[in-house]
């Protein structure tokens, strides 16, 4: 510990002694079983007594039970992120964190913890006890005493008279490797946790005494009563629907959750398939092209006016503007690229990892190390995670404080000339708001590597979601911009959680990692090569000024009445859209071809064109005349990967004709490209079941597969419609983070899950992006209009 002691330098640990860790921890040790057997005792025979009887207790009749149990308990949500944010050390506040008054006197998070504490062993804890210290021991606010060469047991230790063992690495031919892999603890972290269950352990019984206070000791615990059945699960999501935010809510009162790679799988299937469907709309919707320019501009720096009011230079200057808006397209276009590399290379580290976990599914023991073969997989998913969540954070440090909710408490300098760097700072001249300070809190945390280590990425990933759902000014000062980086980090934050759930061995693996640092970084690399070319190509003037949404270019009214106006709109903003992306296609060429998982994202998609106007049909000519009609689809932008056999749109020598298949299959499509000719405008969609569905998701469906119609007319759907309109087919929703839903199929004729964004801030569903759900729809699970069909009442 390096300078540990001296002015600067880490606070000075306590030196422990065998001798004293042992008295300490047979003390403790004893005392915690106490409380435990009497708290299992009581919670046997009267559990279902003690949920009755608070959950009809009012929220302070319920923090006076608390109180009683725990008189210093800290108030705040999280006491240890406000401790560590107003630089306060409060030792009650990093070792309890869950412990708090306004999170356990909610109706449902006491009975959780309690059931979960009472009817499980203590050493189940013991590794998510000390890990919820972590903001404590990194701030330094929490030092545990030092005592070298031992290692503390827990580990499938039922009883006092073993829990916490100090064994001596001398005693033992295994104690350093027990340390070594955390499968131990360190003495002086170790009489932190035992400190830790002792305290919750007596809080926990004298709650229930409270609670059941007319009721003798005999009865609450003795031969007066028997042990009863275990009262059903507690759910605390809403609405029967899952939620993410509402699981981590509920992770510090439950048994530590276990590895999911199945679920795991899922998130980023899913994901991949959004970044694609997102590159999918860029080049087919004018309109979406336009929208996403437009976030993309609103959230550059180059748009705040500095402190004298003045316009950046590349915004005052006619002649430069070309250059911000080549920023700008290079941004947007490159990054949904990127985009598809990123969750493609993660989605086949996890089919690794499910393949290796099925290799290896006889030898993994708990007592051992991995094979290491597995190990590795582990290894490069976890490294690849915590470099990816770089894209989302940087994005982020430049587009926060630009956004249009958040740019008035920032200020801009007046730009150098001699340098392209912006400065930004936060002005002090505003009155202090609570809700807002903490968000920009959260977020210069988040930008800040040394804070970010200290609060961790999870653990403010779970604050901003708490404040967006809690505080409605937080929703305000979040743009949808920023409320999409914000899903993509916290998927990411998500996905390194699920990871380091793989106990015990994922406490080690950081430092497994660090000596096998070359051979992690080499695969890191390997898997950079196709997107790190966008990067270092740039799209060129050519496409900038094909792409700039300047004079009504892209102008798409889609969601006005068809007519030949409109119509000719739509079709000339198509016409200059496939302009700007065959540029593109030309520029990036050689990347498509090295690519193949972008490759075969483009060849295997067909785009929708607005067909010609044609005059309408009199009544009298309409007779016998069928009232659908399909769009005119017409070919992706013409590519050419490999060597051409004299057709315009061909991809590569292997061209023919491809057959339309319902996607049911998991993972990457495969490298071999299908084409992307022209398919007949009355080609018919595959056969499809048929589901009879309420008015209410009816409506929905006829909305997101809107067909011309005198008898309807499109317009918002209510988010919760949707999610209803969904459910009502098979799926089942699950709020990730900020924004993103997932569906998953369930009792459906398709395996791979799908996400949509909640409408923010207004909770409806205008109809422009509910025709792209739709055709989200169309593409992942071939579903189309007629499908859907009024259940008889």
């Amino acid at each position: 510990m390096f300078g540990a002691g001296k002015p600067g330098g880490l606070p000075m640990p306590s030196m422990l002694t065998a001798s004293e860790v042992r008295s300490k921890s047979e003390t403790l040790s004893s005392s915690i079983f106490d409380s435990w057997n009497s708290l299992r005792a009581i919670v046997e025979r009267h559990e279902a007594t003690v949920r009755k009887r608070w959950l009809k207790r009012t929220r302070e009749q319920r923090k006076k039970i608390l109180l009683t149990a725990w008189p210093s308990m800290s108030v705040p949500h999280r006491p240890d992120i406000d401790a560590f944010k107003k630089k306060k050390n409060l030792r009650a506040a990093f070792m309890w964190p869950y412990v708090n008054v306004d999170d356990l006197s909610k109706p449902k998070l006491f009975l959780i913890l309690l059931n979960s504490r009472a009817r499980n062993q203590p050493f189940l804890f013991a590794r998510a006890d000390i890990d919820a210290c972590r903001i404590g021991l990194t701030s330094q606010n929490l030092v545990p005493g030092f005592l070298n060469e031992c290692v503390m047991m827990f580990t499938g230790r039922t009883d006092a008279a073993t829990y916490g063992e100090l064994i001596a690495w001398d005693d033992h031919p295994e104690a350093f490797d027990w340390l070594r892999s955390q499968r131990g603890a360190h003495p002086g972290e170790g009489l932190l946790i035992l400190e830790i269950q002792d305290r919750l352990y007596k809080f926990l019984t004298e709650c229930c005494k409270e609670i059941l206070r007319d009721m003798t000791d005999t009865v609450l615990m003795g031969s007066d009563a028997s042990p009863q059945p275990e009262p059903p699960s507690i759910l605390t999501s809403d609405l029967g629907l899952g939620s993410i935010a509402s699981s981590i809510a509920e992770a510090p009162y439950r048994v530590s959750a276990e590895l999911n790679l199945e679920r795991l799988e899922s998130i980023i299937e899913a994901k991949l398939l959004s970044t694609q469907d997102h590159v999918w709309a860029l080049r087919e919707d004018p309109g979406y092209f336009a929208s996403v320019l437009q976030e993309y501009k609103d959230h550059r720096q180059e748009t705040m006016l500095d402190v004298n009011g003045k316009k950046h230079p590349l915004l005052a200057i006619p002649t430069q503007e070309r250059v911000f808006w080549e920023r700008v397209i290079n941004n947007s276009i490159i990054a949904a690229l990127a985009e598809v590399e990123i969750w493609g290379v993660l989605l086949d580290k996890v089919l690794e990892l499910r393949r290796l976990a099925r290799k290896y599914s006889t030898k993994i023991d708990p007592e051992r190390d991995l094979p290491e073969e597995y190990a590795f997989a582990f290894y490069t998913l976890y490294h690849h995670l915590q470099r990816y969540t770089k894209s989302p954070i940087d994005s982020l440090k430049h587009g926060f404080v630009a956004s249009p909710p958040v740019r008035p408490h920032f200020s801009r300098q007046p730009q150098d000339p001699g340098s392209t760097i912006i400065r930004i700072a936060k002005r002090t001249d505003l009155k202090g708001e609570a809700t807002r300070d903490t968000i920009i809190w959260v977020f210069m945390t988040l930008f800040d590597e040394q804070k970010l280590h200290l609060a961790g990425l999870s653990t403010l990933m779970d604050e901003l979601e708490r404040l967006q759902g809690n505080e409605p000014k937080a929703k305000d000062l979040i743009s949808p911009w920023v409320e999409d980086k914000i899903s993509d980090l916290a998927i990411l934050s998500h996905c390194r959680h699920q990871v380091e759930l793989y106990q015990p061995w994922a406490a080690s693996f950081e430092d497994q990692m660090a000596e096998r640092k070359q051979n992690i970084d080499d695969d890191f690399l390997r898997t950079q090569g196709f997107f790190e070319k966008y990067f270092g190509t740039g799209i060129g003037p050519s496409a900038v000024s094909l792409g700039i949404p300047d004079s009504g270019k892209f102008r798409y009214p889609a969601d006005k009445r068809k007519t030949r106006e409109n119509i000719e709109a739509m079709r000339q903003a198509e016409n200059n859209l496939d302009n700007f992306w065959r540029e593109i296609d030309r520029k990036f060429k050689n990347i498509y071809a090295s690519s193949p998982r972008v490759r075969a994202m483009l060849s295997q998609r067909t785009l929708e064109r607005t067909p010609e106007w044609v005059e309408p049909i009199k009544p009298a000519e309409a007779e016998g005349l069928g009232a659908s009609f399909e769009p005119l689809i017409k070919p992706l932008s013409e590519l050419r990967f490999g060597p051409g056999d004299g057709k315009e749109n061909s991809i590569g020598r292997d061209y023919q004709q491809p057959a339309k298949v319902k996607t049911k299959t998991r993972g990457t499509p495969s490298a071999q490209p299908s084409s992307i000719a022209v398919v007949s405008p009355r080609t018919q969609p595959d056969p499809q079941p048929t589901y009879p569905v309420d008015k209410r998701a009816f409506k929905v469906f006829k909305t997101i597969f809107y067909r011309p119609s005198v008898s309807f007319q499109p317009g918002e759907i209510a988010w919760h419609d949707f999610i209803h309109a969904l459910c009502s087919t098979g799926f089942v929703a699950e709020k990730l983070y900020g924004s993103v839903w997932q569906f998953s199929p369930k009792g459906l004729d398709v395996e791979r899950s799908i996400h949509f964004h909640e409408p923010h801030p207004s909770g409806k569903i205008p109809f422009l992006m509910a025709r792209r759900h739709g055709r989200r729809l169309n593409r992942t699970y071939g579903w189309h209009g007629s499908m859907f069909v009024l259940a008889s009442e």
